[in-house]
């Protein structure tokens, strides 16, 4: 077997909803977006992580990952690692602390993590179409606040170039 296929076999999609905790309360919201932003592009470039879908909205990141199944603990580490180095660059504080061990578990302390289940969010991030075939308010609010929001996929589905790589095809 093909050693990329083999590799493609053992990779998972998933979907998170992933909410600050404290810290968010301490840097301005569009601070915010700019360090999750960079810490995300860092797993793509780093960690091989594939970005299908994100959308950055208030205190939430809704995301959609590829990535492999028993890596996935490491990689949101790994996110958070360097969510704690922009966040101690924001504040200019010493960065002493990241001498420590690297697989300590930082992820739980600057998230909350949820499964996303919601269908048109995940459809919308993706570049999919949601069509009904009468008027729904619900999806129209979401379709509207999505393709006009900053932080998410549908700039890049859209054929722009959004502030996180995301893979399209």
């Amino acid at each position: 077997m093909n050693e990329t296929k083999l590799v493609n076999k053992f990779k998972s999609v998933h979907h998170l909803v992933l909410v600050t905790k404290s810290w968010g309360k301490e840097i301005p919201l569009n601070w915010q977006y700019i360090i999750i932003a960079e810490a995300l592009n860092y797993c793509v470039v780093n960690e091989g992580v594939i970005i299908k879908g994100y959308w950055l909205k208030e205190k939430r990141l809704y995301l959609i990952i590829e990535s492999i199944q028993s890596k996935l603990n490491h990689v949101l580490n790994v996110f958070a690692k360097q969510i704690l180095k922009e966040i101690h660059e924001y504040k200019k504080l010493d960065n002493e602390f990241l001498t420590s061990d690297t697989n300590s578990i930082i992820f739980n302390e600057l998230f909350y993590k949820f499964p996303l289940y919601n269908q048109y969010i995940i459809k919308l991030i993706t570049g999919k179409k949601v069509m009904f075939p009468y008027y729904n308010p619900y999806v129209a609010r979401l379709k509207n606040e999505i393709n006009n929001y900053n932080y998410c996929s549908a700039i890049d589905y859209s054929g722009a170039i959004g502030p996180v790589i995301v893979q399209t095809h």
